[in-house]
């Protein structure tokens, strides 16, 4: 919106035109809001602020003022009022004498899914983000300009990509920003460790402003260790990345072990070995999430040679023993 306003004050439109921008701003909630949020910006700026030498302001000032036209001015103060003329003007001014903390209205949303869920949110721009069981994603919008999605747990994005937004996903004191994409993420905070599988587009991944992988091709997945820095990179299988998002569990070659926590997760069920060679029986195969815990305990125990039982606590919890 800045830019709009630029070109009014440097008299680059004509007067219908800015005439019916400003006219505009009433009947568009949105914009009106965005400019309220500007207002706001330059009042916190000046307040923050009265330290900075008047020498200085008025350097900045006089370079401002060489680089618009004085008719612009006083052509805007025609369509609105006196207050929003001198809101706007110090608003530019503020931008050339603070440019560092000149920032975006921004909105921030946080979506979380319970155990045995799976939600998908659609942003403004058509980007889509599913997000796994037990997951959170707080996803903050500064205008048109950038998107920050801070990230617990499994997500899959579909990032309709725009070379002027910057859209971020950040995982801990890491970022993933997107190059038009496709790609599913993983940070288990507890093992601090993070897997990203890019399936289309591009991907930067990087530590604050220090890139630490640029050329990650499509097809590819990596592991990272946050504490170690050791990196582990394969090929994505694209059915068993996906399996989630579409509803399903792909076991390959996983021990009991590791399925138990999986379906610990999504049934909300609790598992106990008491055969701990059990715990090490390796299965592969695909279930689908709506299939009962009771069903698919039976496809477990025909595909090995283990035994099952089931109790309900009291206090409507469920406790699976393997034997």
């Amino acid at each position: 919106m800045e830019k709009q306003f630029l070109q009014i004050v440097r008299n680059k439109v004509s007067r219908d035109e800015r005439a019916a921008f400003f006219a505009g701003l009433e009947n568009d909630s949105e914009k009106k809001k965005a400019f309220m949020a500007f207002q706001k910006m330059w009042v916190v700026n000046n307040m923050a602020h009265k330290s900075t030498s008047i020498t200085l302001k008025k350097a900045n000032f006089s370079k401002f003022w060489r680089e618009t036209r004085q008719p612009a001015l006083f052509h805007i103060c025609q369509y609105v009022s006196g207050i929003a003329a001198v809101f706007l003007v110090a608003l530019l001014v503020s931008k050339f004498i603070f440019p560092s903390l000149w920032q975006q209205a921004s909105e921030t949303m946080v979506f979380m899914t319970p155990k045995g869920n799976i939600s998908q949110v659609t942003l403004k721009d058509g980007s889509t983000i599913w997000l796994n069981s037990l997951s959170k994603a707080t996803i903050t919008t500064y205008s048109s300009r950038k998107v920050k999605v801070i990230l617990e747990g499994e997500a899959f994005f579909d990032v309709v990509h725009d070379d002027s937004r910057e859209f971020l996903v950040q995982t801990g004191i890491y970022q993933l920003l997107d190059r038009g994409t496709q790609f599913n993420v993983n940070y288990n905070i507890e093992k601090q460790q993070l897997t990203l599988a890019l399936l289309d587009g591009a991907i930067e991944f990087r530590r604050e402003e220090e890139a630490l992988l640029k050329d990650l091709k499509p097809g590819t997945m990596f592991d990272f260790n946050m504490e170690t820095h050791k990196v582990i990179t394969s090929k994505v299988d694209r059915e068993f990345v996906t399996a989630w998002k579409d509803g399903k569990f792909v076991f390959v070659n996983k021990t009991l072990g590791e399925i138990a926590k999986e379906l610990e997760e999504w049934y909300d069920v609790k598992f106990v070995f008491k055969d701990k060679s059990v715990k090490e029986q390796v299965f592969s195969g695909v279930i689908k999430r709506r299939t009962s815990m009771e069903h698919l305990l039976k496809v477990l125990r025909l595909s090995s040679k283990m035994n099952y039982s089931i109790e309900n606590k009291d206090d409507g919890s469920c406790v699976i023993y393997f034997e």
